[in-house]
């Protein structure tokens, strides 16, 4: 849990000042060895903007092709790797966790592919130390439940790399959140599924009640060593919940299910069961 103020933080507080709120990292994100932290900021992010593409800036103003706009809470952390590591190994490394801790990727890139280090830098994260060579840089945004994770790497012009976390903890309402995602990107894992099955179907009652001209197509995915039994059960599970919402009162046309097993691991990124809602038409 965090505090909104350290004991010394309120003694300068008390005293006339206050002093900045240190940054926290998710528990299960291992920083990489020998690397040092060079800043640590908490702030509230009212309007946090989440890019799925390559940046760019035109007439002043930062443009993307996808992008998702969070409000919550922000803690931003950036290390100085050491010597031997690059941008990419950093990288690599936390992408790794991501993924190990059921985090889902919605955007990568590297390179030029990124867009300028530049607007990276000093626009989007606001931080001067960030700002290196295009072609060495990375980038990922990533989703683990309520939670964004937003990965920046970089070789400066000197040599130094440095690799820069922004954790922000969505506080708007996880519905709202999910269908955003849905509506931008075109596909998003269902809430609540397979946990709160209840809560899932009724996520996407409320969703196509919302939106009458919307259709969507339900994908199950689960572990299993058995391809051939694990596409059977998901296919199963996808039905059952395609019948769920059906009795709702929703139209069967509007709402197509599959099961595709384990035929895509990275999807899961650790998970036994997940249902991917893709948008077809509507919105």
């Amino acid at each position: 849990m965090r505090v909104g103020l350290s004991r010394l933080g309120l003694v300068g507080f008390l005293c006339g000042f206050a002093l900045p709120v240190v940054a926290e990292v998710p528990e299960w994100i291992e920083p990489v060895d020998r690397s040092s932290v060079v800043q640590e900021r908490a702030l509230p992010a009212p309007d946090y903007r989440v890019m799925l593409g390559r940046v760019l800036k035109i007439n002043g103003l930062i443009r993307t092709d996808r992008e998702l706009k969070l409000t919550g809470s922000l803690d931003r952390t950036t290390w100085q790797l050491p010597s031997g590591e690059t941008p990419e190994s950093g990288f690599l490394q936390f992408r790794d966790q991501l993924q190990r801790n059921g985090a889902d990727i919605l955007f990568e890139c590297a390179g030029r592919q990124c867009g300028a280090s530049n607007i990276w830098a000093n626009d989007l994260f606001e931080t001067a130390r960030l700002y290196g060579v295009d072609e060495s840089q990375r980038y990922m945004a990533a989703r683990r439940g309520s939670d964004y994770l937003v990965i920046y790497s970089v070789r400066r012009g000197n040599g130094r790399v440095y690799l820069n976390l922004d954790w922000v903890q969505d506080e708007s309402d996880d519905s709202s959140g999910w269908v955003s995602t849905l509506e931008q990107q075109g596909y998003a894992n269902l809430p609540g599924w397979p946990d709160a099955p209840d809560s899932a179907v009724q996520s996407l009652v409320s969703l196509l009640a919302d939106k009458p001209d919307l259709r969507l197509v339900l994908v199950v995915h689960q572990v299993g060593r058995d391809i051939e039994l694990s596409l059977r059960q998901s296919a199963e599970l996808a039905d059952r919940l395609k019948d769920q919402v059906v009795a709702e009162g929703v139209a069967p046309a509007r709402i197509q299910a599959f099961g595709a097993g384990a035929l895509s691991p990275e999807v899961l990124g650790g998970r036994k069961q997940m249902a991917v809602v893709i948008q077809v038409s509507g919105f």
